[in-house]
């Protein structure tokens, strides 16, 4: 019973680590979707469209303003327009009207339209497999305490009616011991018989001491694997929203520089009064969108919140904390170390347990031979035995 409700438990612990990789893909995908695939043309767009704002009172005052004028708004037309109708840029859906587009909305967005993954709950299936690990405990302390309870009877005396000769015509086996019994054994084989007792109580026992430590062993390769997939999982999360954040920021610091190279053509020489005022308001101009563009930047890169409507996990996966990638390694490492620790428990373990079958070969061995001399193997191996389980409890 404990064996098969152990294996139940570790069923349901492999089933939250198949559920966690299937959510933590499915918040990866989402995640590399929005500020990879869609974001940085959405930005871009963004720009284009601040810009052509910009420029439109400036189109007719000069060349320069009108034919930057017409490639920002041409290329936003046709960003938008390339886009396609359920995507980012596809609809007005996201759209801000000073900053770009609503990211976290869109990854919000997406994953409502995941419900089959993003409903499913890892630690409903471990905790379900911890209730069937709590049974299988309860079990095991059933044996042990109905193995204890036999070896106690084994060493009260029969009642009397099996301590008589049968009646004539009636067949009773009275001479067959199960488990040795040291209290009806002769007087001076007692000692042999309890010796014997004991080394058949190892056998019995320490399979359920293995059967908990696998079942330990096995929660603790649950945990690690789950730490490390969502580990994985925020990795990859991060570096996505951190390279089109630093992408972005980028983009604005070119704009700045481009205001400054403004001035610089203003004051050339070779141009007429009438070119370098024009450049300088378009210097002016370009000033003023280097600074949009990086509130553009900032808006669109903020990391989700709560109230955006992303779910739990990648608002915690996307949010920068100090040490939290260093705190879920370190218990991902915890979580190894108690595996490898329970693994070498039930190896332990198991090599007792055949320790104890061996003793118990050469304990029956000893008791039909009824010689003294013999008693040393099977107290040896027993104690071989003994040994290993301390090592493996401690």
């Amino acid at each position: 019973m404990a064996t098969w409700q152990f294996s139940e438990s570790a069923g349901a612990y492999q089933e939250a680590v198949r559920q966690d990789v299937k959510r933590q893909a499915a918040i990866s995908e989402d995640v590399r979707s929005v500020y990879a695939s869609e974001a940085p043309f959405a930005f871009r767009t963004a720009i284009a469209e601040a810009r052509a704002a910009r420029l439109l009172p400036l189109k007719g005052e000069g060349r320069l303003a009108a034919s930057e004028y017409a490639l920002a708004a041409q290329t936003a037309f046709h960003l938008r327009r390339a886009a396609a109708s359920d995507s980012l840029l596809g609809n007005n859906r996201y759209r801000h009207e000073d900053l770009g587009y609503d990211l976290p909305r869109r990854l919000a967005d997406l994953q409502r339209d995941a419900p089959k993954l993003y409903g499913l709950d890892p630690d409903a299936s471990l905790r379900a497999g911890d209730r069937w690990a709590a049974r299988g405990r309860a079990c095991v302390a059933l044996g042990v305490a109905a193995v204890l309870t036999a070896m106690g009877a084994a060493c009260v005396l029969r009642p009397s009616g099996l301590r008589h000769p049968a009646p004539a015509g009636r067949r009773v086996l009275r001479s067959l011991e199960i488990i040795p019994q040291p209290a009806t054994a002769p007087h001076g084989r007692r000692r042999a018989v309890l010796l014997h007792l004991l080394v058949f109580v190892l056998p019995m026992l320490l399979p359920l001491g293995q059967i908990l430590a696998a079942g330990g062993e096995q929660r603790a390769l649950a945990e690690a694997s789950r730490k490390g997939v969502q580990l994985s999982a925020s990795i990859g999360a991060q570096g996505q929203l951190a390279a089109f954040v630093t992408e972005s920021l980028r983009t604005a610091q070119v704009a700045d520089l481009t205001a400054t190279a403004r001035e610089l053509a203003a004051l050339d020489t070779e141009s007429t009064a009438e070119e370098a005022e024009h450049e300088r308001k378009m210097a002016a101009v370009e000033g003023v969108l280097a600074v949009h563009v990086q509130k553009i930047a900032e808006y669109m890169g903020r990391a989700p919140t709560a109230q955006d409507r992303v779910d739990a996990e990648t608002v915690t996966a996307l949010r920068k904390q100090p040490g939290g990638q260093a705190d879920a390694l370190a218990e991902q490492r915890h979580q190894v170390d108690l595996a490898e620790r329970a693994g070498r428990r039930s190896l332990l373990l198991s090599a007792a347990a055949a320790l104890a079958f061996v003793a118990e070969i050469l304990s029956v061995a000893t008791t039909t031979v009824r010689s003294r001399s013999w008693r040393w193997w099977p107290a040896a191996g027993a104690m071989a035995s003994v040994g290993l389980t301390a090592a493996a409890v401690l």
